[in-house]
């Protein structure tokens, strides 16, 4: 499907202003903050997407490493993702930014209104390509206001890192990067997190027994949605499930149901839906494996740590693949999902 005209008008004016605003940028250093100084930081990431969100948790929790008593705000777009944030320590306050604010003006002064009620020592601003994380840049207070050095838009930063580490390409590791303008060298070894407690990965253990009603069984979840090119179709999903079990019956499947997909696949599969994503995370903490297309619920997934199997239908997993050790991104192009059946079992070691 080709893009619409408007949208593309919007993206070649989102240029031309950008190109436009670039020469009133704010004069920019690269000069190291001193680290001692920072005892309040505000990030800025206004994304509506549930990846995109989880991707500013390993600088979260580098950020708690460097700065152990420091107090950290997070801006962010949709306010279901904001308890993706609260099991981090340090985290004190996290505003979000609801798409339908810019159609109400009042309540929109009130929202800027609160934003300018803080001093921060610093300003991390994730994503400078952003028109909306560029403008809460300039809004909010503090003495330091970094981003990734870009030349080509309007900046409203004081400071600016340059992306050296150009090998690392996954979008959840490149804000790390941004660890360099105090002197400290990026952990890329941080993957992402929720920082679930023992009381919410305990209910989530709760939570699946009562489901399965079985200690024995390996508990496999799929989710079956995704956007656009990236949705596998349920013949393909049915073919992977008769596989896995055809391997080893004693898997049990649960099918995680979403406003998109309400109906579970098959009368095989068990079912579960739950709206609240930590809920939802620690559920699938518990589970064996959890399977399913290229879409936020992947990064929920791995988040929580349980073994989670990416399958990327069109879209390569370079930038947005899974991390963890026991995580692995599958590229299904051209795959059958009996050989797909087999790489799982093998990465499980089942």
């Amino acid at each position: 499907m080709s893009v619409p005209f408007h949208v593309k008008f919007r993206r070649e004016l989102k240029v031309i202003v950008g190109e436009s605003l670039r020469h009133f940028s704010p004069k920019l250093s690269s000069d190291i903050i001193n680290p001692h100084k920072i005892k309040h930081i505000l990030i800025i990431r206004i994304n509506y997407r549930i990846g995109n969100m989880l991707f500013t948790t390993p600088l979260i929790q580098q950020l708690q490493e460097a700065f152990p008593y420091s107090r950290i705000d997070v801006l962010i777009g949709a306010p279901f993702t904001k308890n993706l944030f609260t099991g981090f320590e340090n985290v004190e306050n996290i505003y979000d930014f609801p798409r339908a604010l810019l159609k109400h003006p009042v309540e929109l002064f009130q929202y800027v209104k609160q934003l300018r009620s803080k001093k921060y020592d610093v300003v991390l601003n994730l994503n400078g390509n952003s028109s909306s994380d560029r403008l809460a840049t300039l809004l909010a207070k503090s003495t330091y206001k970094v981003a990734f050095c870009n030349d080509t838009t309007f900046t409203p930063v004081n400071r600016c890192v340059e992306r050296e580490d150009l090998e690392v390409n996954h979008e959840a590791l490149k804000p790390l990067e941004l660890m360099k303008i105090f002197n400290i060298s990026p952990n890329y070894d941080l993957k992402l997190s929720i920082a679930l407690s023992e009381k919410e990965l305990q209910w989530g253990r709760d939570e699946l027994l009562k489901l399965t009603d079985n200690k024995g069984v390996k508990v496999f979840a799929i989710f079956r949605n995704a956007r656009f090119d990236k949705l596998i179709d349920d013949e393909y999903w049915q073919n992977l499930i008769e596989s896995l079990k055809k391997r080893d019956e004693k898997i049990t499947i649960i099918d995680i149901l979403s406003p998109d997909v309400p109906v579970k696949l098959s009368n095989e599969v068990l079912e579960y839906s739950q709206k609240d994503l930590r809920k939802l995370a620690a559920f699938m903490a518990n589970l064996d494996a959890f399977i399913c297309g290229d879409t936020g619920p992947m990064h929920l997934a791995s988040a929580s740590g349980v073994p989670t199997i990416a399958l990327f239908k069109t879209t390569a997993p370079t930038l947005y693949g899974t991390l963890k050790e026991r995580d692995i991104s599958l590229e299904i192009k051209n795959k059958s999902a009996q050989s797909v059946a087999v790489e799982i079992l093998n990465h499980l070691k089942l």
